[in-house]
């Protein structure tokens, strides 16, 4: 399989802009790594592998439940992050810079998790597959992952507000295609599992709000301009953000009034399966 496009993109600017709003990404997606948790229920002397650990915070999170963990990622400036946050908190865990749809632990893993890393493989059932090769006999697995961007408003409203000064109106990418929202269609999701081997595979939406990132109208607008779908559209019709900057900010006024956080609601899957 060739995950080469999305491995150049996570080593480019998205790679680099996730390192540089870390912080607040791992704050906005705190809620998804809590339900993982508590679906994954790691224990002490455990060995976890969190896929797509991007810059650490879900894998941090599962060694201070004393389990030992193995952070994989393509990003390296994701990676280097992750491992510098993990010698400040002494933690237990090694990040590795490599492809999850190839790379085996060296000894069988007991829990794999993940919070929004797995849905970028261009052959997610080969993918799976070799994970699952890693795991002991007893292992399962816990991972979120988006549900559809109709139903996610903090990337949706984003993309409407600036509708009136795109180019054209953005090309939705086609079902299942490597990417945020790859695994919307809970069935697709169900088959993609059942085919690599897994079994006794659980599929719960989750549904709630997260709060974006910047107290200021400014900020959230900068936020919304850089993460997220409209980031790469601004990008692919070679859109002026300036152009859409102002419309953002009256946007993001008009959600949370003159001071406080902008909440937009949020929709995703927590999956659980077996060996």
């Amino acid at each position: 399989m060739d995950n080469t496009a999305q491995i150049d993109s996570w080593n480019g600017p998205s790679g680099l802009k996730w390192a540089r709003d870390a912080d607040q990404l791992d704050q906005m997606l705190q809620p998804f790594a809590a339900a993982v948790l508590e679906a994954a229920q790691p224990v002490a002397g455990e060995k976890v592998v969190d896929i797509g650990c991007g810059a650490g915070a879900l894998s941090l999170a599962a060694a201070l439940l004393g389990a030992q963990v193995t952070g994989v990622d393509v990003s390296v400036p994701l990676v280097e992050l992750a491992r510098r946050r993990a010698a400040v908190k002494a933690a237990s865990t090694q990040f590795v810079v490599a492809d999850a749809s190839e790379w085996q632990p060296d000894q069988k893993t007991q829990l794999l998790i993940s919070r929004f890393g797995v849905m970028f493989f261009a052959d997610p059932v080969a993918a799976f597959a070799n994970i699952r090769a890693g795991m002991s006999e007893d292992g399962r697995l816990a991972f979120a992952c988006w549900r559809s961007l109709p139903e996610n408003d903090w990337a949706m409203v984003p993309v409407l507000t600036a509708l009136p000064f795109l180019k054209e109106p953005p090309k939705p990418s086609p079902p299942g295609a490597p990417g945020p929202f790859a695994f919307a269609d809970s069935e697709y999701l169900h088959s993609i599992l059942t085919k690599s081997g897994w079994n006794n595979v659980k599929v719960t939406p989750w549904n709630g709000s997260i709060q974006l990132p910047g107290l200021k109208a400014e900020d959230t607008a900068t936020f919304m301009m850089e993460i997220g779908p409209l980031s790469r559209t601004i990008a692919d019709q070679g859109i002026d953000p300036a152009t859409v900057r102002q419309a953002l900010i009256d946007k993001v006024r008009s959600l949370t009034g003159e001071a406080g956080a902008t909440q937009l609601k949020a929709a995703a899957w927590i999956v659980e399966a077996v060996v």
